[in-house]
């Protein structure tokens, strides 16, 4: 080795620069298919690993985000349905239904003389509940009274009304009205079921 290096210190400047140059082109000619080329491989394949998890990263959160609308659609449309469910009940619930109407009469200063539930009508979607009723009691709390059962979340008909006028013309102080009908409610019934 000492020889070698002993030639290469008597060599004009020219072939030192050339034997330099030589060395290290061998030394990069080595790096390069030992090293380098290895490292580019990984390098390639680890850019295209990359690019195959940013696009299944995008893919998930374009599924997590559908996801997340497809849940908050279902948690309204099941808030929609208890909604309608308390207009147009699974249940008849007869019980709950006379006492609201009654509590409007009440709330109304009206005087309920009768109260008769009628057969179940049923419809294609849904049954009807015809409960015939009969009130006593001033203009202005019949008005009340037919508002108020108006703003009830469940579905309340007032069908075939008739108000009669109790007592004389020559009556002293405001007439009583007699109010006759039926207050029709409704509930759901599903396909096939009752």
């Amino acid at each position: 080795m000492n020889d070698l290096l002993t030639k290469l210190m008597r060599l004009k400047a020219p072939l030192k620069v050339a034997a330099t140059a030589g060395v290290l082109a061998l030394f990069g000619v080595v790096y390069y298919f030992l090293f380098y080329t290895d490292l580019a491989a990984d390098i390639a394949s680890a850019t295209q690993g990359q690019a195959q998890l940013k696009q299944e990263k995008e893919s998930y959160e374009k599924r997590k985000k559908e996801y997340v609308a497809y849940r908050e659609e279902l948690k309204k449309l099941q808030e929609e349905q208890r909604e309608l469910l308390k207009a147009l009940p699974k249940k008849a619930e007869i019980p709950t239904f006379i006492s609201n109407i009654q509590e409007q009469a009440d709330l109304s200063g009206l005087e309920t003389i009768n109260i008769k539930i009628e057969n179940e009508v049923p419809e294609e979607l849904y049954i009807k509940i015809p409960v015939g009723m009969e009130v006593r009691g001033s203009y202005h709390g019949m008005t009340k009274f037919f508002k108020n059962v108006s703003e009830m979340r469940r579905i309340v008909n007032i069908e075939n009304l008739v108000i009669t006028v109790e007592g004389k013309p020559e009556d002293l102080g405001p007439p009583k009205l007699r109010a006759r009908f039926i207050a029709a409610t409704f509930r759901y019934v599903e396909k096939g079921g009752s």
